[in-house]
């Protein structure tokens, strides 16, 4: 068991990564909590004594400069993003332009901001494929939105796009029950947003346990078992922009409805989309929600990224993990976590979703591929 060290950086393109002293606190967000939640960009908060800054500043710590938080002995990253705001705070007593109490707070901000800060103003989105669709979000951005495999194939209606950009993807991201990874980094420094298949289950390299530390099991000393009031529906409404809304339900009134607005291509698909989830939904169920874990307590380290890899931040999310609890295991998929660290501590909480609210048939998997066990609807 050792302290794991965190560095934070910026970036500038004539002196490429420079790391930030005298960091008193980090705080990340990255992904949701729920299964249900829209996607909010990730962010990141650093709070840093800023003695000389008063009389000496640092020039490149001004919104848009990169920001990147690592863990320093393995190289991996927790966080990319972009400062969105810088805040100091000057104190007393100081001497000569340095104050000892001085401090600077730097918000960050990951890929998704990009497009919620740009206006669709209008825009005539044809109906298309999604591939298709995010080319064009490309083109009217400037920014390029990744696709896993497996998700850019599906059909999206023709929409408006009156809101901004990020409003769209979320749309879209909800028609298709993909998630989005906002912070990934490929090879470049610069934040990204990808679409991930819901149907492309890979695990995790690491899981969680409440006694086995090792290098594939990361220790835990906190975990929550909830019933969401807000996933348990008996009526849904899948409410398509272009083709009729369609209604299933299950038992009798009075229902516990969920109604969504989607870009589903087709009566039929919007259909399929509301019987998954009644199925999903229609039973209300007590499941793991998160797992908290001191990064100090780790035999091997495997919290950084559950063994995703290098140059792939957030890659976590929507893999599948186990859960170790009192002599059971639980499968579930990685929804988001959030990360703290202060000097000589780093925690964190990943959320998770329960595998069987993510029950697709998937042949040759041993936990998706099993008959009768799996949800109906498209």
């Amino acid at each position: 068991m050792a302290v794991q060290n965190y560095t934070v950086s910026y970036y500038t393109a004539s002196s490429g990564l420079v790391a930030l002293t005298n960091v008193v606190s980090i705080d990340i967000n990255v992904g949701r909590q729920r299964q249900l939640d829209q996607y909010s960009t990730s962010t990141a908060t650093i709070v840093m004594r800023y003695p000389t800054g008063y009389a000496s500043p640092i020039t490149a710590l001004v919104p848009g400069t990169v920001i990147q938080v690592k863990n320093s002995a393995t190289n991996l990253l927790n966080f990319l993003g972009k400062i969105s705001n810088l805040q100091v705070q000057f104190d007393k007593p100081y001497s000569g332009g340095v104050g000892n109490g001085d401090y600077l707070t730097i918000n960050c901000e990951a890929g998704l901001a990009e497009f919620g800060r740009k206006s669709g103003e209008g825009y005539a989105m044809a109906a298309a494929k999604l591939e298709t669709q995010l080319a064009a979000v490309g083109v009217q951005t400037g920014y390029t939105v990744f696709l896993d495999s497996g998700v850019g194939n599906s059909d999206l209606s023709a929409t408006t796009v009156n809101g901004t950009w990020a409003d769209y993807l979320n749309s879209a991201a909800l028609s298709l029950n993909a998630r989005i990874i906002d912070v990934i980094d490929i090879l470049v420094i610069q934040p990204r947003t990808m679409f991930l298949s819901p149907f492309l289950v890979r695990d995790a390299g690491v899981n969680f346990s409440d006694t086995t530390n090792d290098a594939t099991n990361q220790v835990y000393d906190g975990i929550t078992f909830s019933s969401y009031a807000d996933n348990f529906y008996t009526q849904v409404t899948v409410d398509p922009e272009v083709p009729a809304a369609q209604t299933v339900t299950s038992g009798s009134a009075p229902y516990r409805t969920y109604t969504v607005n989607t870009l589903n291509a087709t009566t039929g698909q919007a259909l399929d989309y509301a019987n998954y989830l009644l199925n999903n939904y229609k039973t209300p169920q007590v499941a793991i929600s998160s797992v908290t874990c001191l990064a100090n307590a780790q035999n091997t380290m495997g919290l950084d990224d559950l063994g995703a890899g290098a140059n792939k931040c957030g890659r976590q999310i929507g893999k599948r993990v186990t859960v170790a609890f009192r002599g059971t295991t639980y499968s579930c998929i990685v929804e988001g976590y959030t990360f703290s660290a202060v000097p000589g501590e780093a925690r964190y909480t990943y959320y998770v979703s329960a595998a069987d609210l993510n029950a697709y048939l998937i042949l040759d998997n041993a936990t998706f591929g099993k008959l009768d066990f799996n949800r109906l609807g498209y």
